[in-house]
């Protein structure tokens, strides 16, 4: 496939590092996290986050030992051209996974909360529109409109989080580990799945600008999403035990949010919030999922199937649109499982094989 020369910058990483977790984690999250570790979700918070730290050392681990390759290239040159390209066709069909779990997600918050008459498969077509528009424009362009976009989020985000600082309870947080350390266990598997989406970035570490720097800009990523998501466990000071009844916490936090008497429902707030950020997370995934496509059957220009896989997008979504229950459940109990085997397990796998391969090649070379 031929390489157009595509370049991020470090900050530009971080930023995308930052979306492509914040943008869904926030949606369905704390009521999933609620519901595993009930007043210990803080706790939850940062175990997965700490958790994350040894994944992100094995993934850029891999990169460092395969710079200058993106992940499909280096599962080729690791596990060889059948193998490699084999593993490669999984982590494709990964980020297609998780682009089709985005798109239900918008759709699902969309036609309940707010469109409840317009047919969902509106919804769908016009997300994946946007989606392919954006993965046609190119990485660049991207995460250019990322930059605008994500410090409004964050921002936004914050806001509705102070409005509500004389709502909080924090004896909603008590007893700490009353039934032990399994539970928050339990949530932080729930987080450290949308954690592990970031698996994505191995597709386009290439792209950096300054090499140098990926490592901080990826850990920098990290203590603030972890930061991000902590703070999000607020929402239980606010409902408490209510918050695992509710599908979607953070929109209720919305809702019950205002600004003096006459600035109420600041629920378009958060949607404008979710929107700009899973459009980010849609075309992020499905250009690593074409791009990763397109060097696995050697295609010139991976623009050649952006509209065939946006086809595929939306039948898988309109197939499933009516199954709420299931996608809620495959989203709380599936996800998290799969995406650790495909952030941690995999790679850490290939890093083995590397370093093997590495240390066979210098004794061969010292003969």
């Amino acid at each position: 496939m031929s390489k157009k020369k595509i370049q991020i910058s470090p900050l530009q990483l971080t930023f995308l590092f930052i979306t492509l977790v914040i943008s869904t984690a926030d949606i369905f999250t704390p009521s999933f996290v609620a519901q595993d570790a009930k007043h210990d979700s803080w706790i939850s918070a940062i175990l997965a986050s700490v958790a994350m730290v040894p994944v992100l050392f094995i993934c850029l681990g891999l990169y460092n030992q395969h710079k200058g390759k993106c992940l499909v290239e280096i599962c080729m040159e690791t596990a060889g051209n059948f193998f490699g390209r084999l593993i490669g066709f999984l982590y494709a069909l990964y980020f297609f996974v998780v682009a089709i779990g985005a798109a239900m997600s918008l759709t699902i918050v969309l036609n309940i909360s707010f469109l409840p008459q317009t047919p969902p498969w509106v919804i769908v077509i016009v997300s994946v529109l946007v989606a392919i528009y954006g993965v046609y424009s190119d990485l660049e362009v991207v995460a250019r409109v990322n930059d605008l976009l994500l410090p409004l989020g964050m921002g936004s985000l914050v806001f509705l989080l102070l409005l509500n600082v004389n709502e909080y309870d924090f004896n909603f947080f008590r007893p700490v580990l009353a039934e032990g350390i399994l539970q928050p266990v339990r949530g932080a598997v729930v987080i450290l799945g949308y954690l592990c989406e970031t698996v994505v970035i191995l597709q386009m570490l290439h792209f950096v600008s300054r090499q140098e720097k990926i490592n901080i800009a990826v850990f920098m990523g990290l203590l603030i999403t972890g930061g991000a998501i902590l703070a999000g466990t607020l929402i239980y000071a606010v409902f408490g035990p209510l918050t695992e009844i509710f599908i979607i916490p953070s929109l209720e936090l919305a809702r019950f949010s205002s600004v003096g008497k006459y600035i109420q429902n600041l629920d378009v707030l958060i949607l404008a919030i979710w929107i700009t950020g899973i459009y980010i997370k849609l075309m992020i995934f499905t250009y690593a999922g074409t791009y990763a496509m397109a060097i696995i059957f050697r295609l010139k220009n991976y623009r050649t199937i952006i509209f065939p896989v946006g086809f595929f997008l939306c039948g898988i979504v309109f197939s499933n649109i009516d199954a709420r229950v299931t996608e809620l459940y495959f989203m709380h109990y599936i996800i998290p499982i799969y995406a650790l085997v495909m952030a941690m397990v995999v790679p850490g796998i290939l890093l083995i094989i590397s370093k093997i391969r590495k240390k066979a090649k210098g004794e061969v070379k010292g003969k």
